[in-house]
């Protein structure tokens, strides 16, 4: 049945998408400190881990895009000028929240949650940042050694008390531990689990973490 003239159908809100940046093969990226500001690092289309390299967007200004990158503080944001002839630019509705204080790890599509799961967080001398990051690389967790369990999701973030360290989402050979601050500020979980994000969840999908 049709609804009387006089009443307003109003469709329900639809959560924004990620724009996503794939840098296309043998192009190079510049970094700046923002738009159009000081150019900060130069990159070549891979990773340090050799994967391809996707930058995400967390915010607009004309043609250029902020975005996560291990080269600047977690909290900061690089700068790139959008040009199609150097990056292919995509969309993602997916998008990971990880809630310190109950240490789940909530995975979205659109508006619609998907799943919750139990994380390992930061214990307190080495704590898991708060901040919005994002997934960089895929990668086997064996290399790493037995505490990276099967598989790592690589982020854009840093651990600051620990030069050098880089954040994740990965497995453990410690799920007893789970639900507890006992990490080294990366986000561990069952690897039945990261074994699922992995076949599902999208390099470029951004993380947000909250206390």
């Amino acid at each position: 049945m049709l609804p009387p003239a006089d009443v307003t159908v109003v469709a329900p809100p639809v959560a924004p998408a990620t724009t996503v940046l794939r840098v296309r093969p043998e192009r190079t990226v510049t970094l700046y400190s923002g738009p159009r500001g000081a150019p900060l690092y130069r990159v070549s289309a891979h990773t340090d881990f050799g994967r391809r390299l996707v930058l995400s967007v967390t915010r607009r200004r004309g043609r250029w895009a902020a975005v996560p990158s291990f080269l600047v503080p977690n909290h900061d944001r690089a700068w790139v000028r959008v040009d199609r002839q150097v990056f292919a630019v995509g969309r993602t509705a997916w998008r990971l929240r990880a809630d310190l204080s109950s240490r789940t790890l909530r995975v979205q599509r659109g508006r619609r949650l998907v799943r919750t799961l139990r994380v390992t967080i930061g214990a307190p001398a080495t704590p898991t940042p708060r901040g919005t990051y994002a997934i960089t690389d895929k990668l086997a967790g064996a290399p790493f050694g037995p505490p990276y369990g099967c598989c790592i999701l690589a982020l854009s973030g840093h651990q600051p008390r620990l030069p050098g360290g880089r954040l994740a989402i990965h497995g453990t050979d410690r799920p007893d531990l789970l639900g507890l601050p006992a990490s080294e500020g990366c986000l561990r979980a069952r690897d039945a689990d990261v074994r699922w994000l992995m076949r599902t969840v999208p390099v470029g999908t951004l993380l947000k973490i909250r206390a």
